[in-house]
């Protein structure tokens, strides 16, 4: 299991789209592969059937997380007892995007991004820990409910809200889970990698120098508005 990539997502913005900064970037990783029969005896025994992925960032002041995924591993199949279906996804991605782009489509799509956002990473790569060997505990005080928002990762992309700045360290942690009881069923394993954000540029964006936000209900976010020389 490690981190596998960091892709900077650029966003082209301005009056004709020709300037640059970052949406953000997503981080992809790779997960445990377990034989059906593992996974079959884990669920029977502890009701675990998916795995809990915890997204952190650390940075020297502080250690957050910023938030909660799972996937499903196994089900039952409809209308049988002891016939199952098995997910053996190894792979999996999460986007960590900057306030300006997350929070809403609509400043999206704006030409100059909301909430003064310039920034342009341009130093992001991958890092990697000596943890030593990691294993999974089971034992009743790793247990917890997990009262957060749990997002399932599927086909379709999951990103998070980074806020204003990206910088810092982004870890992955990996647990046991029941998604029907909403339960981390183990202790959790760090991925050794992770995705370092060292560097982010302040660009200057030609005619956004007085741009105010349309209201909410403008169709055309740029008709009351007009760019600077």
């Amino acid at each position: 299991m490690k981190v596998t990539g960091v892709k900077v997502i650029p966003w082209k913005v301005g009056k004709f789209r020709k300037q640059e900064v970052s949406r953000g970037f997503r981080l992809s990783f790779e997960l445990p592969v377990l034989a059906e029969d593992a996974w079959l005896k884990l669920y029977r025994e502890t009701a675990a059937n998916g795995l809990l992925i915890k997204l952190r960032r650390k940075s020297s002041v502080r250690n957050e997380t910023l938030g909660y995924f799972s996937m499903e591993m196994i089900s039952p199949k409809p209308g049988s007892k002891n016939l199952y279906r098995y997910n053996q996804s190894n792979k999996a991605s999460v986007g960590i995007y900057y306030a300006a782009s997350s929070v809403s489509t609509r400043l999206d799509q704006l030409p100059c991004p909301a909430f003064n956002h310039r920034y342009l990473i341009d130093d992001a790569y991958i890092e990697t820990n000596r943890l030593g060997e990691r294993f999974w505990a089971t034992s009743p005080s790793d247990r917890q409910s997990i009262s957060a928002k749990v997002e399932r990762i599927s086909y379709s992309p999951v990103n998070v809200n980074g806020g204003m700045s990206l910088a810092g360290n982004y870890h992955i942690d990996i647990a046991l889970y029941d998604t029907l009881g909403k339960q981390r069923l183990s202790s959790y394993i760090e991925l050794s990698d992770y995705g370092a954000i060292k560097k982010e540029e302040t660009v200057v964006i030609k005619g956004c120098e007085n741009y105010v936000v349309p209201e909410k209900g403008n169709d055309d976010p740029t008709k009351k508005f007009k760019f600077g020389r």
